[in-house]
Parts: C-alpha cells; sequence; structure tokens
C-alpha cells in the first residue's frame, strides 16, 4: 500500500514568497487548537469546495482544528437557492412564501443536525446555508464568506436576506466592488486563490499533457483556444461559440468548452443540452463534460491551449483565470466581477466587453507568438504574487486572529486587503 501523504506547509517553500510562509507560521501560532467550522453546500463541483479542500487541510496542518461541513437539501431546495444565486448576481426574483418557507426549513433542518454550538468560529460560504445562524444561540464569531458577484443585486432579495446577513459578525466578499452599504455589517475582501501543487496546477510534463488530452478525443493538428468553466449561463458558453466562430474566419483554430455540472446547480444540464445543440455540427469544437480524470485534463488543456477564454456575463472570481495564468497561458477575459482583479489588460491577458472584443484579442495572440509568450511569463509572475493558496491562508489567519484574539493589527477595512 503506499505510504499516504499529509498536507504541509513545508511543501510551498518552494513556489511561495518565504515572507508569507513566515508570517503564516508566526499567526497560526497565536491560533492553536481554536475549533473552526466551514460550511457550504458541496463537496465538489465549483471553486469554493476546490478552495476549501486544500484550505482545510492546511489549517488543520497548522495547529488549528478546522471542520467542514456540507449542508443537505432537496432538488428543490437547490433550485430555490439557484434562484437566489442568480438574483444576488442581478436577475430578477419572484419571493414567494412557499420559497421562502422551503429555504428556511432546509437550514432549519440542517441546523439540527450540524452542531457547531462549540466551536471557536463559524464561517458560513454563500447563500444556500446563510439562514443557519438563526436557529443557533449566537456565542462564538460568525462569518459569512460570499463569493458571489454583488456589484448589483436584486433588492428584493437583498431586503429579504438582510436580517439575516447582519447577525454575523463580518461578510467577506472578494472584490471591494461588492461591498454593501447599505448593510449594517463588518465587510472584508479575501481574494480566493489557487493550489499550485495541486494535480490541477502542478507542472505537466509536454508528453502527459498530450497523452491525456488524445484520451479525451481533443486533435491537437491546430491551435487551441478554450474556455474551462462550469456550464451556467453566467459564464456564457453560447458568447464562447460566437467568438470562436469570429476567430475562425481569419485563422483556423480548435474550440474545446470544459466544464462540469455542479452539485447545488440544477441550471446546468439546460446549459449542456444548450451547448451541445449549438456544437453538434462543427467537427472543430470539442465539448468535455466531467471527464474521469478531470483535474488533470484541465491541467494539459490550460498548458497547451494557446489563449483561455473568461467570457463571464457575471463573475463572482472565476479562479479558472489564474489556474490557466499560472501555466503561463494569456487569458482574455470579459470586464465583469473579479476577472479584473486577474487580468491586467495588455499585460497578462486582455480584458473585452463583447464576442468582437474577445475575438480581436484572441487574434492579436494567436498570431503574435511573440505577444503571448510575453503576456503569459508576466501572468505566471503575477499569480505568484498575489493568487496562490499561501496568500490566503494568510489572510484567513489574520481574520481568525482578530476575531478570536481581538488582534487589531488586522485592518478590516475593505479598501486596505489585499
Amino acid at each position: 500500500m503506499p505510504e499516504l501523504k499529509k498536507l504541509s506547509l513545508d511543501d510551498y517553500l518552494s513556489v511561495s514568497d518565504k515572507t508569507v510562509i513566515n508570517k503564516i507560521r508566526l499567526v497560526s501560532s497565536r491560533l492553536q487548537g481554536e475549533y473552526i467550522a466551514m460550511v457550504n453546500s458541496t463537496p465538489s463541483g465549483g471553486g469554493v469546495a476546490e478552495i476549501l479542500n486544500t484550505l482545510v487541510l492546511l489549517l488543520n496542518s497548522l495547529g488549528l482544528r478546522v471542520g467542514w461541513r456540507i449542508l443537505k437539501g432537496s432538488d428543490n431546495f437547490f433550485q430555490v437557492t439557484k434562484e437566489f444565486h442568480n438574483a444576488l448576481q442581478g436577475s430578477t426574483i419572484t419571493l414567494s412564501a412557499r420559497k421562502k418557507l422551503l429555504y428556511e426549513q432546509t437550514c432549519y433542518n440542517n441546523a439540527i443536525i450540524t452542531h457547531l454550538q462549540k466551536h471557536d468560529l463559524v464561517v458560513v460560504h454563500d447563500p444556500q446555508p446563510l439562514a443557519l445562524i438563526q436557529w443557533y444561540k449566537k456565542r462564538m464569531p460568525w462569518i459569512w464568506r460570499c463569493h458571489i458577484d454583488l456589484s448589483q443585486p436584486n433588492a428584493a432579495l437583498l431586503d429579504y436576506l438582510r436580517p439575516l446577513i447582519e447577525q454575523y459578525d463580518a461578510m467577506v466578499v472578494s472584490s471591494p466592488s461588492y461591498r454593501q452599504d447599505s448593510l449594517a455589517v463588518k465587510q472584508i475582501q479575501i481574494m480566493p486563490s489557487i493550489d499550485p501543487l495541486s494535480v490541477k496546477n502542478a507542472p505537466l510534463a509536454k508528453t502527459a499533457r498530450q497523452k491525456v488530452l488524445r484520451r479525451q478525443r481533443v486533435s491537437l493538428n491546430k491551435p487551441i483556444i478554450a474556455q474551462i468553466s462550469r456550464f451556467d449561463k453566467w459564464k456564457d458558453p453560447l458568447g464562447v461559440i460566437e467568438t470562436y466562430k469570429l476567430v475562425k474566419k481569419k485563422f483556423d483554430c480548435r474550440l474545446v468548452l470544459m466544464g462540469n455540472l455542479a452539485l447545488d446547480d440544477p441550471e446546468g444540464p439546460e446549459i449542456y443540452r444548450q451547448v451541445i445543440k449549438q456544437t453538434k455540427d462543427d467537427k472543430d469544437i470539442t465539448v468535455l463534460l466531467n471527464s474521469p480524470d478531470n483535474d488533470r485534463t484541465v491541467n494539459a488543456l490550460q498548458s497547451v491551449a494557446k489563449v483561455i477564454l473568461q467570457k463571464s456575463l457575471k463573475e463572482g472570481f472565476a479562479l479558472t483565470v489564474s489556474e490557466a495564468m499560472w501555466k503561463g497561458t494569456p487569458v482574455v477575459g470579459s470586464r465583469v466581477g473579479g476577472i479584473p482583479l486577474q487580468v491586467r489588460d495588455g499585460q497578462t491577458g486582455y480584458l473585452v466587453s463583447s464576442p468582437s472584443q474577445a475575438a480581436a484579442a484572441t487574434l492579436k495572440l494567436l498570431t503574435n507568438e511573440k505577444r503571448r509568450a510575453t503576456l503569459g511569463r508576466q501572468a505566471k509572475d503575477y499569480v505568484r504574487k498575489n493568487f496562490l493558496i499561501t496568500r490566503q491562508v494568510l489572510d484567513y489567519l489574520e481574520m481568525f486572529d482578530y476575531f478570536l484574539n481581538r488582534n487589531h493589527r488586522f485592518n478590516t477595512d475593505i479598501s486596505y486587503r489585499r
């Protein structure tokens, strides 16, 4: 039987800033044995689960006791919370009494079976488990970590959720533009990050990349452009197809659309069906869904592609951007949500606002190998400095230190956070 590997902060010495590593050790020394719970709605299928997979293990390796609880809910519950998700990103919603009852009843049921009373601090991720807090006698700090683009939330839904949000000691968002000044709650910015040592992001040899992609029947005889995202209307896969068709008129290439279906997103299958319908007659478009070797396939595709697209309409952050940049692949991304925090226009990729702009930027990179290589190098360096998991671990530790030890050296002003 192979020896089991325990994740350690020392593993990141070769890729992370040593100053960050030293700060992590210092702050974690003040938090030994603290009992913390992370709560979200799915163990896989999205960026939140992916972050928690590494974050929770690393925090435990540092001497904290961090547990990870998954909210249980019916298909109808997740249909309602998907409507909440969309409305927080600006869609309309009909807030019926039935929907409110289903939402609150499910959170109440989970509060009964999810024992959080003895923890020292609780972090609740996104709107699905938000209402848990009202079913506990609050004796410790509770933090709501919202990963959604809140730049233009639906007012009716925000008003409904306001009494819940304002019970929390703080609300954490990914971008200063998501701040909601109408909410009477402390608001902090912590940007998401990637794990550079995971299967998805660790260096993959050229021959291994080719083998993985050929196994997925991705032909390598033409330059590839790709988008890797959940099959979600906000990721605009149909807009990506339109962009590809504009590029194809001037440059012969292939498009690969790779995505998954999150367990808490009931709209995904319909979006996937629309993509298949739009692409079935084009032999140069490949659609990949939940490959058996998913993380290695993502790694290979991001490494082999000449350009990665992230043509989202709304975007909480889009870790796929940092993932691609970490491989030295420039990104053409929409000027929305967390994408401009990662893509520096003209330096690590290009920011665009339409399929025609995305096509023009993609062509600029496809036809200029030197420019593509320069932006790729700059992209990887920018991720190294800003978007590795060690930076996010430090941000969380400093926040925990503030709430548990009242360490006021942590400035909670949202404009201050990295």
